[in-house]
């Protein structure tokens, strides 16, 4: 297989397992809104944002940071050098992990109350402790990932979303028939983090003893000078910290909304109740699904770090230029048809997930951020892989601070609406200057006609087909004798399948994927592109 074809299978094994991971995490969110309301979401939203924000500090960005130590090593033959540098990142990750589970557990009630609900504090201590697993199983994903395997990766995200999502939903029915309180059941429901990181890193054990004799026995004939500890731990913190920064651009957003919403929204008038549930409706549902395909951006990442290491270790620069280009566009073939859709359905898709529709406006605004969102994770990813490590750092913290200035403006005037509309706006900001940054660094002419021009026409067909679907075929479905929420799945499910079939269409009629790219989609590629070859619609 080529080095291109291994980037793009790579980038697509990641990438399924991470929708299939969202997409369990959506699952979850809609019974878990069920069974414990939008005043237990927003409980156990409270408690993520801080965590996933200490998760990013005591992993310190090393996952990526490993993966590229490691395919850089690998790329030259030193295949002792990569392990070595394993096994240092194992043990700098566990005690950061330690220490940062400390912290949290330690700091559970300030946070809480710093975040407008007291009663917050039982969801953080009960998902402190996942502090203790992830970076562990963080260390072997990286040291995979450098060998640009990507399946291990994939298998054990989608297992441990798997046991996370069980936990959640039998920990906080449990509780409740126990008879505690929402907030004991939020706190259950944060538990899934730990028993799925457990379930994740044994995942990853079998797999690596399953592979010992290639991961952890070959030795290469080439001879390479060894590197001392502490230059490697020298090297790793020197990329790793600022790619750890990079990576909190969700929490940190996230952490802006938590610090800022509710007590807007209470100086503006809200009760305690009425500004946790307004917290629930943004980040339960409307922010939940902006950020699904963002999940695909950073699997691109992912993949895209080792490879581009491996190839500026042997100084192949046409081979770096070729997956940037990839890389950016496959993220805009994604993020553009991914915005439209859930504009157009926002409504639908609301009443089908959370029953109601009390935060389709907020969802429709939110939809727009995704675009930016998805190609700031793959610019990030280009510019550390590069070794611009602080740019993506510097140009996210302008955003952050976007966020939280038009947060203070935006929410009084507009409420949970206002806050969505400063998020779309943030990582506008973000997007705009990383991509000034790429193209500022590496002089690389940006390929407006295929990343952009042709992807626009067929998300403009797609987008007349699903507004036609919705004009024509909803007034039929409410004339069925059907719940709200049964005629809006029915809805959603009909316009998203006209939807795909359309853009598929207009992807291949427009040129905008190759009969190559296509056959390099893991198990399904090489057949479709016969089928479509057979009606004409690759060449």
């Amino acid at each position: 297989m080529s080095s291109r074809n291994v980037f793009i299978r790579g980038a697509f094994v990641l990438g399924i397992a991470a929708m299939l991971s969202k997409l369990l995490g959506s699952v979850y969110t809609i019974f878990l809104q069920n069974i414990i309301g939008d005043r237990g979401i927003g409980l156990y939203q409270m408690a993520y944002p801080i965590y996933a924000t200490l998760l990013n500090f005591s992993t310190a960005g090393f996952p990526i940071a490993i993966s590229k130590f490691v395919a850089e090593r690998l790329a030259i033959g030193d295949d002792q050098g990569a392990k070595k540098v394993f096994r240092i990142s194992l043990f700098v990750l566990a005690i950061s992990g330690l220490f940062f589970f400390v912290l949290l557990f330690g700091s559970a009630s300030f946070y809480a109350k710093l975040s407008g609900d007291p009663a917050a504090k039982y969801a953080i201590q009960a998902i402190a402790p996942a502090l203790l697993v992830v970076p562990i199983m963080s260390a072997l994903r990286g040291y995979f990932q450098g060998w640009q395997t990507m399946e291990p990766t994939a298998t054990s995200q989608v297992i441990e979303q798997l046991i996370r999502v069980a936990t959640i939903l039998i920990g906080s029915v449990w509780l409740l028939q126990l008879g505690f309180g929402t907030e004991i059941a939020a706190a259950g429901a944060a538990f899934g983090a730990v028993t799925g990181a457990i379930a994740g890193l044994i995942t990853l054990l079998i797999v690596a003893w399953r592979k010992r004799n290639v991961f952890l026995y070959r030795s290469s004939m080439r001879v390479v000078a060894s590197e001392s500890t502490g230059r490697i731990i020298q090297q790793l913190v020197y990329y790793a910290l600022p790619i750890s920064l990079g990576a909190l651009v969700v929490p940190l957003m996230n952490n802006v909304d938590v610090l800022t919403v509710v007590n807007e929204l209470k100086q503006s008038g809200a009760s305690q109740m009425q500004a946790t549930e307004m917290f629930g409706l943004l980040t339960g549902r409307a922010f939940k699904l902006m950020m699904l395909p963002a999940t695909f951006a950073t699997a691109i990442g992912a993949a895209l770090m080792p490879a581009i290491a491996s190839a500026k270790a042997v100084n192949n620069t046409f081979l770096i230029k070729n997956r940037i280009d990839m890389a950016m566009r496959m993220t805009m073939l994604m993020g553009m048809p991914a915005a439209v859709g859930l504009c157009l359905l926002a409504r639908p898709v609301d009443t089908m997930l959370f029953k109601t529709s009390d935060g389709w406006d907020t969802i429709a605004i939110m939809s727009l951020g995704i675009l930016f969102s998805t190609v700031q994770v793959t610019s990030s990813a280009v510019l550390q892989g590069l070794g611009n490590v602080y740019i993506p750092v510097a140009n996210m913290m302008f955003g952050a601070v976007v966020k939280y200035v038009l947060n203070v403006i935006l929410v009084p005037l507009y409420g949970i609406n206002g806050a969505a509309w400063a998020t779309v706006l943030s990582y506008f900001v973000a997007c705009m200057l990383n991509l000034w940054s790429v193209y500022h660094r590496t002089h690389i002419s940006f390929d407006l006609k295929a990343w952009l021009i042709r992807p626009s026409l067929s998300v403009f067909f797609m987008g007349v087909a699903v507004f036609a679907a919705l004009r024509q075929f909803g007034p039929f479905v409410w004339t069925l004798e059907l719940s709200n929420r049964m005629a809006s799945s029915v809805l959603t499910v009909t316009t998203i399948l006209i939807g795909i079939a359309v853009y598929g269409i207009g992807l291949f009629a427009t040129g905008s994927v190759s009969r190559r790219e296509v056959e390099s989609v893991p198990r399904l590629g090489p057949g479709l592109a016969r089928f479509c070859s057979r009606i004409g619609l690759l060449r």
